[in-house]
């Protein structure tokens, strides 16, 4: 079950998120006291469900091996779909409420480079794997 593609695709993933995480942290530098208060206050709903994905992924890992042989494909890549909507979702409502709070650009355009960062862990994750089958 975990093909050597699949664990690189894991290690791409966590080192994704972890390092986006890092620069998203460091970005934090760039704002003023004012600014980080308006954030923290702002997205502390969104941080409760932003471990989201991870979910999505964890339970149609192993969810999907239940279904039957024809409805695995399909499955697999619509909790994928899930997943890029639930990013582009939350990507363009967190930069649009941010300039709307009339955060520096400065510190979006590093957060933007971070949020890629983790993005390409995903995409990695989700590459590797799907190429995992047909290897």
């Amino acid at each position: 079950m975990f093909t050597p593609l699949f664990i690189a695709g894991l290690v791409l993933l966590l080192a994704g998120l972890f390092v986006g995480r890092y620069l998203a942290e460091r970005s934090m530098k760039l704002l003023s006291p004012d600014e980080k208060l308006k954030l923290l206050d702002s997205f502390s709903r969104l941080r409760v469900f932003g471990s989201l994905p991870m979910l999505i992924v964890f339970f149609s890992f192993f969810g999907i091996g239940y279904l039957p042989q024809s409805l695995m494909w399909p499955a697999y890549f619509a909790a994928w779909a899930l997943v890029a909507a639930y990013f582009i979702v939350i990507h363009i409502y967190v930069f649009r409420k941010m300039r709307e709070f009339g955060i520096n650009a400065e510190f979006l355009s590093a957060h933007n480079k971070a949020r890629w960062v983790q993005y390409g862990g995903w995409i990695a994750f989700f590459s590797l794997n799907t190429l995992s089958s047909f290897v």
